[in-house]
């Protein structure tokens, strides 16, 4: 489970939808499927999931990370 500090309630709720999607695809589907006005909010609240995962495994080497960061940006 990750925690992310400071999320409006819209953010949050964002957050919830994202973090229900299976994969990646699902999360792009979903991002563009919102009205444009949270669009912008969910690709940061995505970003922050992404790097507050990220922060929980700082004992990887540089090749996981680099898959994470090839699997993320998909």
């Amino acid at each position: 489970m990750i925690t992310i500090q400071g999320l409006t309630p819209q953010q949050h709720q964002i957050a919830d939808m994202i973090w229900s999607c299976d994969s990646q695809e699902a999360v792009a589907q979903l991002i563009r499927n919102l009205p444009s006005a949270y669009q912008q909010d969910a690709e940061v609240v995505h970003q922050l999931m992404i790097a507050a995962v990220m922060d929980q495994y700082e004992d990887i080497d540089e090749t996981v990370k680099d898959l994470i960061s090839d699997i993320s940006s998909r």
